[in-house]
């Protein structure tokens, strides 16, 4: 009984462990980490070789690729909870699915989360908008926002 109780106990622990071993703080930005909720998926999470490490938008994503060589993949959060844009960057070329397009309009970093995001298509971002009542946002296509992302600030 009692090996089972240190079996059950371990296991706990794992879990435990697990579940908070991906909050913390965007490697890029610092600021904390914000996590899915049940209607939204807000985890970025950018693979490269056998490593994943977790940002807090796609914004902090781009701004910081330079850091890794190599191909990328990024599981970016999109309007459907649980299915993430998977966008790639393959030989320095970065590709997305047909469609996507992406919102990028934070006037401070700290709500990146909520508005530098990824869509699955115009309507998705559409519905977005509207859901959130922003103003004065744009739809950019992939190039369009790497190229704002990575572009030197003024």
């Amino acid at each position: 009984m009692k090996f089972q109780t240190l079996i059950f106990t371990a296991v706990c622990l794992s879990v435990a462990a697990v579940s908070v071993a991906h909050e913390g703080d965007c490697p890029f930005c610092k600021l904390k980490l914000v996590q899915n909720t049940a209607d939204q998926d807000n985890e970025v999470v950018l693979r490269f070789g056998n490593k994943k490490i977790e940002y807090r938008c796609i914004f902090c994503v781009f701004k910081d690729q330079k850091r890794y060589k190599g191909d990328l993949v990024v599981y970016a959060p999109s309007e459907k909870v649980g299915e993430p844009v998977i966008l790639k960057r393959t030989d320095g070329k970065w590709t997305a699915p047909e469609g996507v397009v992406f919102l990028n309009s934070f006037k401070k970093h700290v709500d990146c989360a909520a508005l530098s995001r990824a869509f699955s298509s115009v309507t998705a971002y559409d519905t977005y908008v509207k859901k959130n009542d922003l103003k004065e946002t744009k739809a950019f296509s992939l190039a369009e926002f790497v190229d704002f992302v990575v572009k030197p600030a003024k």
